[in-house]
């Protein structure tokens, strides 16, 4: 997991976790390295939990970091009921990623199974949760939501920055970045690492503190990325790896993106 050493701030090096007072697991997907040796750009797409308590020394910096877009993945009512704190040029994004009504098929893995025929044999997974993430990559409610947000992300400027959040970061929020970081090839152990990382980060918050990235490299490093939770994200790899033949195939036929758009994100958000 690459990182950086130097303070956030809007002119010096970026941190993993950006430090802010009124959330946190505030951070940044960018150096990340891909499997073809590039690396995902800093301060473009940042991961996040709930942004309803924001400071306005929070808004400000999120003004100043460029992030014009607010992608928010929560229900409705949870947006309804702890609506976001808006800033300076943000444009407010409702994108819920759980279907909002019917949720139930979500949870049954046999109903999904059954409406969704494919040459590929999806994986059967063992891991309850793990079969709950995978079922959610196969709906057709939360493929639309995966589709709006790379379409927001393909959508940006150079100097533009896209935040993604639901409730605590973790699990929706977890999903579309291991969707963002397949879509940039980054390796799938990585994505894992970034997905546990969300655990680490409220111990961290626990006590009041921000990690450094020196700490947040420690974290990753103590890692086990074979066994708990770490099913649930690697279960979706193997779904779209395994049971699609690809991120370039989930793209096309579950979200409705071209080759073309895969090619351009790639551009957009490597270097």
């Amino acid at each position: 997991m690459a990182q950086s050493s130097a303070n956030l701030n809007k002119l010096g090096q970026p941190e993993r976790v950006v430090a802010l007072d009124g959330t946190i697991n505030f951070r940044d997907l960018g150096g990340y390295p891909s499997q073809n040796g590039q690396i995902t750009q800093w301060r473009r797409i940042y991961r996040a939990a709930s942004l309803g308590n924001l400071t306005a020394s929070d808004r400000t910096l999120l003004a100043d970091l460029d992030v014009v877009n607010d992608i928010d993945l929560r229900s409705p009512s949870e947006q309804q009921s702890y609506p976001d704190q808006s800033w300076d040029s943000v444009r407010l994004i409702s994108n819920p990623l759980y279907p909002t009504t019917g949720f139930n098929r979500v949870l049954n893995n046999h109903r999904v199974r059954k409406i969704f025929k494919r040459r590929r044999e999806i994986p059967k997974l063992s891991n309850p949760v793990a079969n709950i993430y995978q079922n959610v990559i196969m709906t057709k409610d939360s493929q639309q939501g995966f589709a709006e947000t790379f379409s927001v992300l393909l959508s940006m400027t150079p100097e533009q920055a896209t935040v993604f959040h639901c409730a605590a970061g973790k699990d929706r929020t977890g999903m579309t970045a291991a969707m963002i970081l397949l879509a940039l090839n980054v390796p799938d152990e990585i994505i894992t690492q970034d997905y546990l990382l969300t655990n680490d980060l409220y111990n961290y918050s626990s006590d009041h503190q921000t990690p450094t990235n020196d700490a947040v490299q420690q974290s990753v490093d103590q890692m086990n990325t074979q066994v708990g939770e770490a099913l649930y994200i690697q279960g979706v790899l193997t779904t779209i790896n395994d049971g699609f033949g690809g991120i370039a195939n989930y793209w096309r036929e579950a979200l409705g993106l071209s080759t073309g758009d895969l090619k351009q994100f790639q551009q957009m958000f490597l270097k």
